[in-house]
């Protein structure tokens, strides 16, 4: 088994250090919004919030956006994007990250 160098030991990720980590960001487009509120119902690390009846993101360390596109995939109006992927790391790269795309969507035939 190899060892680690004393700089590696210190490049290696640490799941609770928040400035390894950057979350992904959504963005509304509040014109199309029915607010109809699926997207938070949709949203499996809870970072939607309702207010004023418009979906928003959770801002500073509440944000905790995996970048899934549950909240794209599942809006009836199109109102949203992904804008940021999520990534965890700034030392090392993040594996089968991939283009930002909506989950579970058929292409047309």
């Amino acid at each position: 088994m190899a060892r680690f160098s004393f700089l590696d030991k210190l490049l290696i990720p640490t799941v609770n250090d928040r400035d390894q980590i950057t979350t992904g960001e959504v963005v509304f487009d509040l014109d199309k919004c029915s607010s109809c509120s699926l997207c938070v119902e949709a949203c499996p690390a809870d970072t939607l919030l309702f207010v004023e009846k418009k979906p928003q993101l959770k801002t500073g360390v509440a944000n905790e956006c995996m970048a899934c596109g549950d909240c794209v995939a599942i809006c009836p109006e199109a109102a949203i994007r992904l804008t940021r992927s999520y990534q965890f790391s700034k030392f090392y790269r993040t594996v089968d990250q991939g283009a930002l795309s909506a989950p579970r969507l058929f292409e047309d035939d």
